[in-house]
Parts: C-alpha cells; structure tokens; sequence
C-alpha cells in the first residue's frame, strides 16, 4: 500500500480559510480536490492554531548513542584502513544488542567519513618531508621565466599492451564480458619500451630509448649526447639541470661530468629533494604521452617505439606551459604541507 501524501502548508490554510468562510466540507474537498475525510480531520486538527505546519515527529529511535557516534568516528580516524565490518565489531563488544554494519556505514557518512581508494605515494620519512619543505622554501620566489630556464628530465617505462591508466566503458548490466567492455591483458605487458627524455622553455628535447637496464656508463652517455646539447639547444648556456636522485644519476662517474661542467658555466645543477616524482612536471607529460600514444593501439615493441617518437614532437607549447605555470602553486602547497604530501588536483 503506497504512503498518503502529506498536505502541503498552503493547502491546509485554503482549507481552514474556506471554512472560516462558511463552505461546507463537502463544498472544500470539491474545490481543492481533495478527500472530504482529510478536508474534516485538517479543520478538526488547526482550527484552534495559527501555526499551519507539521508538527514534530520524533521517528524511530536511533540505534546508537552519540556517545557511540563519537566512538565510531574516533576509531575510524585513529586507523583509517579499518572496515565497517571491522568497526561494527568493535563497537558491538560492549553493546547487548548487536548494530549492523549498514548502522555503522550511516555513521561514518553523516561525520563525512566516506570509503575511497587509498592514492599511493612514495613513502615520506622525516628527513624527505624536511628536504622537500627545503627545497620548496629556497625556490619559492623564483618566477614562471626562472622556472622555465630548468631542462626536466627523467625516464619511463611504456607497454605495449596493459596500460596502468583506468579506463571505463559504457554498458549495460548484462554485458560486463562483451569484447568491446574488456580491457584485454598481456602477461608482461606484451612487451615494453623505457625511454628518457626532457623539456624545458616549452619545447621537447631530445627522446631516448633504453635498452636493457640503464647503467651509469650508459646514462653518461646520454648527458653527453643527449640532456647537454638539449639544454643548451632549448635554453642556452648556464641553463638549470634538474635530474632525481636515482643511484645512477648521482654517480660518481655522472656526478663529476655534471660538476665540471657547472664549474665552467655551462649549466647550474639543481639539488633535488628525495622521494618527490610529484614535484617534477615532465611526470604529468609522461602521462599525456601514455594517453595519446594508447589512442594509436601500439601492437608491439617496434610500433610503441615509433609511436612514442611521434607524439613526443606533437606536444603541444601549451601543454608544457600549464605544467611549468603551476610550479609556484605547486611550491606553496608543499611549503604550507611542511614538505608532506600534496593534493595535485587542487594545484
């Protein structure tokens, strides 16, 4: 049986108007289109009221104390990866009526405690917190012209199949399975490429494959012939060189090639904080790079590779603008985190 509709605030007074005007009830259910029973119980009900409002209802008793709701949501922010179920049994250990678990979930959403997907990170001791807030204060007054004197370099892996993006489909219940609702996966990957690259000034540098794992002989290799003569072409002399702190970049090898070269003017080494892949923005064109490249469907090796070289030319000046621009935003935010974790989307 469906619930009765409860009369609104304007039709209770018509109501009683009407009624002070001498129609019958009969004459006011006929007008206002209503029952004659409901016409009767609202004149009974506020003839002796100025108020025509609903009145209070008190509703079913809540299952739990707010001496328990504080308990619920003290336990879930002492350790925030405890389930509802978990939580539900800690709280039913001092109660002779268990609550249910959809009780506890109510609690958690009405003190804002929503469940989501934990968003992984580098792991942050003391000292990284303490390097980055270092770092972020020694440059946070350096200009978006300063910024864009830095050559950004890093390396990435891609594959050819089995992108680490999500991806989402539009379907129905029943077609979970369809071949154009899967996301087919290769063991492996089916295969990948590890590139190094850079940009700085708005503009790519060079791109690099990677064969095999890369060795301090073979990343000296790639400052000499690749990272220098990219500053120098996109930048020019005494441009800032910015590299993470990967055991083979801070080579000794590595290490006295870069420092002979800040020696005699050629380029100013940026120290980099430890434990920071989000501070550095060539991180977000890899990402770009990802998409677009996904959007060609590599099917092996010898495609990804090409394809990679072609998007990497098609990056847009605009693109490495917006992600240069944001350094300052991004240089406070880790400032007022004290060198913590920052929110990337709200920078």
């Amino acid at each position: 049986m469906s619930s009765k509709r409860e009369l609104s605030v304007q039709k209770r007074a018509s109501i009683l108007t009407l009624a002070e005007e001498r129609y019958t009830v009969r004459e006011i259910a006929l007008r206002l289109k209503i029952a004659k029973s409901t016409v009767h119980d609202t004149i009974k009900k506020y003839a002796t009221s100025t108020d025509c409002s609903s009145k209070k209802r008190t509703g079913r008793p809540a299952k739990t104390t707010k001496s328990e709701d504080r308990f619920i949501e003290t336990i879930s922010k002492r350790n925030r990866r405890l389930t509802a179920l978990e939580i539900t049994a800690e709280v039913n250990r001092t109660r002779q009526d268990s609550i249910s678990v959809a009780t506890v979930k109510r609690r958690l959403v009405n003190v804002g405690l929503r469940g989501c997907v934990a968003v992984k990170k580098p792991f942050l001791r003391p000292i990284n917190k303490r390097k980055r807030f270092n770092w972020a204060k020694e440059h946070k007054d350096w200009t978006i012209s300063t910024w864009e004197n830095v050559l950004w370099t890093d390396e990435s892996k891609f594959e050819v199949f089995g992108s680490k993006r999500r991806q989402f489909v539009r379907r129905k219940p029943n077609e979970k399975l369809l071949d154009d609702c899967v996301v087919p996966t290769v063991k492996h990957g089916g295969g990948s490429v590890t590139v190094w690259g850079c940009f700085g000034k708005n503009m790519v540098g060079d791109i690099v494959k990677i064969d095999g794992i890369l060795r301090k002989e073979q990343y000296l290799n790639i400052l000499i012939e690749h990272a220098v003569p990219s500053g120098s072409r996109l930048i020019g002399s005494n441009f800032i060189f910015m590299q993470d702190n990967d055991p083979k970049h801070t080579a000794k090898l590595c290490k006295n090639y870069l420092e002979t070269l800040e020696r005699e003017n050629a380029l100013k080494i940026m120290q980099w904080p430890p434990q920071s892949p989000d501070l550095n923005p060539i991180e977000k064109l890899w990402d770009e790079l990802d998409r677009k490249v996904r959007e060609k469907c590599p099917t092996s090796q010898k495609d990804l590779w090409k394809y990679l070289q072609e998007t990497w030319k098609e990056i847009s000046i605009e693109t490495m603008r917006k992600l240069v621009e944001r350094l300052p935003r991004l240089v406070q935010a880790v400032i007022s985190n004290r060198g913590g974790y920052v929110d990337e989307s709200r920078i």
